[in-house]
Formats: structure tokens, sequence, C-alpha cells
């Protein structure tokens, strides 16, 4: 068995056995990195910056695969997708356009150990020439060039799905926590209004609340991991998902009267990627708490809250 056919199955059929996860996803990041030229170490290559905010350098985007969570979950919620496609478009090629796929495309390239290239067709897009490069070079090395569509070297906030050919899902992980300075959003807002009515996009949902805080809480889960904090939510800053994906909007919150020790204003992002397949605070560098400031003194005050598209998006906030 391959190290990629090795990795995919543990992926996706053990997903409490993180040291397999952790050893396994290693070894195909030094066997990725031998067949497409890019390895992960010092990240020091340069980033793209965009209208729309930054695309990632090739070296930042191969060293995701080896966030264990993150690549875990969604492996195993676009599994559940493309199975969900196959029964809605029963006999069909699955087109597969994958925005932002890095060197390795790593969300896609194990599925090649589980459908054939006449179950499923990738359409690769990356705006760095040199991801692109060292994606065809993988592919090329796999013996794999069969499942590629086309390579498409594009923004994908501007670029227009092919009139000619239904894509059946979308796939585009570009975005760090409470949505900061990559282009997830505008990639969102320009690609879901394309898409077929049962095509699928991955994540299917994402949100950002506002959230107040107690930091001992919050260190003692560092004790015990499962332990979820009380927390006090302030309500949805933004959400954007397949049904729902209207440009942000103001929004504008209220500190409680009555906080105790719950002083720390923090930005928290859930990630749904498919079906019950979920990414919440903690689990991975995506769901980390963004912190605004302490509110201690500022009880019963409203904040207002705006999300600025352009060249560094992000949520940006003033006192009412």
């Amino acid at each position: 068995m391959s190290i990629l056919e090795q990795s995919t199955n543990t992926l996706l059929f053990k997903p409490t056995a993180f040291k397999d996860i952790y050893d396994d996803l290693h070894e195909l990041s030094d066997f990725y990195a031998a067949h497409s030229g890019i390895a992960i170490g010092d990240i020091t290559d340069n980033d793209i910056m965009l209208p729309s905010g930054k695309a990632i350098s090739p070296i930042k985007a191969a060293f995701c695969l080896v966030e264990i969570q993150r690549t875990a979950v969604f492996i195993r919620g676009i599994n559940k997708a493309i199975a969900q496609l196959q029964a809605s478009f029963p006999g069909e090629r699955i087109h597969i356009l994958y925005a932002g796929c890095g060197p390795y495309a790593t969300l896609l390239t194990p599925f090649t150990t589980r459908y054939t290239s006449n179950e499923l067709a990738f359409h690769l897009l990356d705006i760095n020439q040199i991801s692109l490069t060292a994606a065809q070079k993988l592919y090329k090395g796999l013996e794999l060039e069969d499942y590629v569509a086309e390579w498409i070297c594009a923004d994908a906030t501007t670029y227009q799905l092919p009139e000619d050919q239904t894509i059946h899902m979308v796939i585009s992980e570009t975005m760090l926590n409470a949505l900061r300075k990559e282009p997830q959003v505008d990639i969102m807002l320009n690609l879901i209004p394309q898409m077929h009515e049962k095509a699928l996009f991955i994540p299917q949902n994402i949100t950002v609340t506002a959230q107040l805080l107690d930091n001992r809480k919050e260190m003692d889960r560092g004790i015990e991991p499962y332990l979820t904090p009380e927390r006090i939510n302030l309500g949805t800053l933004y959400a954007i998902g397949r049904e729902i994906y209207e440009p942000p909007q103001r929004i504008v919150i209220e500190i409680p009267q009555e906080i105790q020790n719950h002083k720390n204003l923090s930005l928290l992002t859930d990630i749904t990627v498919f079906d019950n397949e979920r990414l919440s605070t903690y689990d991975s560098s995506l769901n980390m708490p963004v912190r605004i400031q302490e509110v201690s003194g500022h009880e019963g005050r409203k904040l207002i809250f705006n999300y600025e598209r352009g060249e560094k998006p992000g949520f940006k906030f003033e006192w009412a």
C-alpha cells in the first residue's frame, strides 16, 4: 500500500488516531515534496498581494497539509460531499474546481486512491504559477494526469466558471481565523452565484461570532482539552456559505451589564466543511480566537463591527 493510500485511509477511517494521522501526513509531506519540488521548511518565500487579500506562498500552502485536524476534517467532509454528488448526478463524472490548490492539491489528491479518473475530474486553479507548476510536476510523477481536466492560473475572486461544463463542487480553503487577510469571502461571493443549483461548495458554511471569554477558563482548557469553557455569545458578525452568500453588513453588538470574569472580547470562527464534519474553537489555526480587547469598564456600551473587503480584509470596530 502506498503512503498516499495509507494516509487517505487513516484520515477517513481513523478520526481519533491523532498520532497515526500526524505520522502519515508528515510522511506524505516528504513524499509530495520529492515529486513536486516544494518542501516544508523555512517559510521565507513570498506571498502574492491581491486587491482582495493575500494569496499565500507555495511553501505556506504546503505546510497546511500537516495541520492534522484541519486536513482530516476537510478530507472527511469532501468524501461525504462526493458521495452526495454521485447520488445527485448518477453516472456522471464529477467535476471539482479547487480554487487555491497550492503545490499538492492537498484536499483532492487523496481521492485518487478511492475513485477512478472516469469518476472524478479536477479543475486545479491557483494564482501562483509556482504552485501550479509544482502540482503539475506532482501529478505527472504520480501518473495522475488523467484526473486533471484543466490547469488554471487565475484569480479565483474574478474567475468565471466554464459555460460548457457543469462544475459539481467548488473547494476553496483560502482563509485565516475570523476571515482575516486572505480572500475567502470574495472567492465565495464570486463563485457561489455561478454554481449549478445542486452543486456543493466546500466549506459549506463559515460563521464568525463575537464572544466574551474568561481567560482563566480558556487556559483551563489546556489542561482539559475536551472542556468547553462558558462564554457569553454577543451575536453573529458574519456567516457565509452555499445557501447564504450576501456581502457583509454593519453589525452592532452590546456589552452586557454583567460580565463577571468574561472580560476578553474575541472573535470565534466555526467552519462546517460538510454535513457533520466541523471545525470549532481551538480545533485548528483557522479556529483560534482573535482577541479584540478587554471590555472591563465598558459594560452596557455598544460596538459597531464592519467587515472590510479589499487588500487587507477583516473586521474593524469602533465604539458607538
